[in-house]
C-alpha cells in the first residue's frame, strides 16, 4: 500500500501524549496516528449504521402499529443520550 503524507497541528500537550502512546506500543508516531484514525473512522461508521438501523426499526414498527407516543420518544431519547448513543445534532437530523 502506498502511504500518503498528511500534516496535522496539535497542541504541545497532545503531541507529548501521542508520542508517549506510540512509544508505549513500540510504533512510529505516523503508524500510531494512522491506526487511531482508522479506529475512529470505523467507530463513526458503526455508530452511523446503528442509528440508521434504529431509525429503520422505528419506521417498521410505526408502519405496523401507528406512531410512537411522544412520551415514549422522549424516554427513548433521554436513554440514548445518557448512554452516549445520541446527541442533540443526531436527534434533530432524525426528526
Amino acid at each position: 500500500m502506498t502511504a500518503r503524507k498528511l500534516s496535522i497541528s496539535v497542541p504541545p500537550e497532545v503531541e507529548e501524549t501521542i508520542k508517549a502512546a506510540a512509544a508505549e506500543e513500540g510504533k512510529p508516531v505516523s503508524a500510531w496516528l494512522a491506526e487511531a484514525a482508522v479506529e475512529k473512522a470505523q467507530a463513526a461508521a458503526a455508530h452511523a449504521a446503528g442509528l440508521a438501523a434504529a431509525r429503520e426499526l422505528v419506521e417498521e414498527y410505526e408502519a405496523e402499529n401507528g406512531p410512537i407516543a411522544e412520551e415514549h420518544r422522549r424516554n427513548a431519547r433521554e436513554f440514548m443520550m445518557e448512554a452516549g448513543l445520541l446527541d442533540d445534532d443526531n436527534w434533530q437530523s432524525a426528526g
